[in-house]
C-alpha cells in the first residue's frame, strides 16, 4: 500500500507541481526573444588577425548564433577573410559568414588580382571589398600616421587601378566598401560606381572622423542608392574610450547617429559594431546596445528591422 501511495503522489507532483513549460509550449512561445534576432553585423574584427581581437571567427559565429543573428560579416585590414568565412560556415551552418578584402599595402593596395583571388576562393561568401583603411592617405593625414597612403580618387576622378577594381566588383556582383578614405574621395567613387551600375554600395562608418561626411554628403551619397553604415564603436570612442587607439577618434554619439537617421532616412542605413578590440564589448552584446541605445532616441521598431535586417540582407543578397 505504501508504495502505491508513493506512486500516486509522484504522479500527482509530476502533472500539476512542474512549471508550466514543462507540460506544454505556451511558456516557450511566451519568451522574450533576443533584441537582435534575424540581425546581421557588416563589420566584425576577429582573430586571427595583427591587433589582438577578444573572439577568433567561430567564436564570433557561435555568439552570434546563440543570440539568432541571421548573419555577420568579417573584417581584417591586412588579409582577405574570404577562406576564413568558408571554412567558419562549415563548422558553424546555424549562422552565414561572409568575408572580403580590404585594398591596403599588404595586399598590394589597389590590387585587381587581390579581389579577384579573394572571390574565387570565397564563392559567395567571398563578397566584400573594401577601400584603403589603415593605409589610406587620408586616414594617416587624420591620425597623423606616416607613410605612404593610398588614394583612390584625384580631382573628382577615380584614378585608373580605382575604375579596374570597382569594374570587377560589378562584373562579379561585389558589394563595394569605402573604407578610410576621404569624403571627395567617397563621392567621386560613388558616381563612378553609379556609371558602372554597380549595385550594392556602403559608406564604411560614414558618421567617423574617415571618412569624415558631412550630412549633405550622406544625403547625396544615400540619393546615389549608396547605403550609410553606422558603426556602435564610434559611440564608444574619444577622450574616455576603453581602448588607447581609440582615443584618437572623436565620439560620434548614439543621439547623433539618431538625428541622421531622422534625417535622411532608414531606408538608408546599415547597423553595425565594428566591434573585436579587447577592452570593448563582444559584438553580440554591443549589437544589443546599439539596439536599445537607438529606440531610446526615439527610432522606432520597424526603423530598427529594416537597418539590422532588411538593407544589410539586400547588400548580400539572402
Amino acid at each position: 500500500m505504501q508504495a502505491v501511495f508513493l506512486t500516486l503522489v509522484w504522479m500527482v507532483c509530476y502533472w500539476f507541481c512542474l512549471p508550466v513549460y514543462a507540460v506544454g509550449d505556451s511558456q516557450m512561445v511566451n519568451l522574450p526573444k533576443s533584441t537582435i534576432e534575424g540581425a546581421i553585423d557588416f563589420h566584425i574584427h576577429s582573430s586571427p588577425d595583427v591587433i589582438p581581437r577578444r573572439l577568433d571567427d567561430f567564436e564570433v559565429a557561435k555568439s552570434a548564433a546563440r543570440s539568432h543573428m541571421k548573419a555577420v560579416v568579417l573584417k581584417n585590414h591586412y588579409a582577405s577573410t574570404a577562406a576564413r568565412a568558408v571554412l567558419v560556415n562549415k563548422i558553424v551552418p546555424q549562422i552565414e559568414v561572409f568575408g572580403g578584402i580590404v585594398l591596403n599595402h599588404s595586399v598590394g593596395g589597389i590590387n585587381p588580382d587581390a579581389v579577384d583571388a579573394m572571390h574565387r576562393i570565397g564563392g559567395k561568401y567571398g563578397k566584400v571589398v573594401w577601400l584603403p583603411t589603415v593605409d589610406a592617405e587620408h586616414h594617416l593625414q587624420v591620425f597623423h600616421k606616416p607613410g605612404i597612403g593610398i588614394k583612390v580618387a584625384e580631382n573628382g576622378k577615380v584614378l585608373p587601378e580605382t575604375a579596374a577594381v570597382l569594374k570587377m566588383v560589378a562584373k562579379d556582383n561585389l558589394i563595394l566598401e569605402t573604407g578610410h578614405i576621404s569624403s571627395e574621395e567617397v563621392m567621386a567613387v560613388v558616381g563612378e560606381a553609379n556609371r558602372l551600375k554597380i549595385k550594392n554600395i556602403l559608406i564604411t562608418h560614414a558618421m567617423a572622423d574617415v571618412p569624415g561626411l558631412s550630412l549633405e554628403n550622406m544625403q547625396t551619397a544615400a540619393a546615389a542608392g549608396a547605403f550609410l553604415e553606422l558603426a556602435f564603436v564610434n559611440d564608444l570612442m574619444g577622450e574616455k574610450a576603453a581602448d588607447e587607439a581609440h582615443k584618437n577618434w572623436h565620439k560620434v554619439s548614439i543621439k547623433k547617429m539618431a538625428a541622421a537617421i531622422k534625417l535622411i532616412g532608414a531606408e538608408h542605413f546599415v547597423l553595425s559594431t565594428d566591434l573585436g578590440r579587447k577592452p570593448d564589448p563582444l559584438p553580440a552584446e554591443g549589437y544589443k546596445l546599439f539596439v536599445e541605445k537607438l529606440i531610446d532616441e526615439g527610432i522606432s521598431p520597424h526603423e530598427i528591422d529594416l537597418m539590422m535586417k532588411h538593407n544589410p540582407a539586400l547588400l548580400l543578397g539572402i
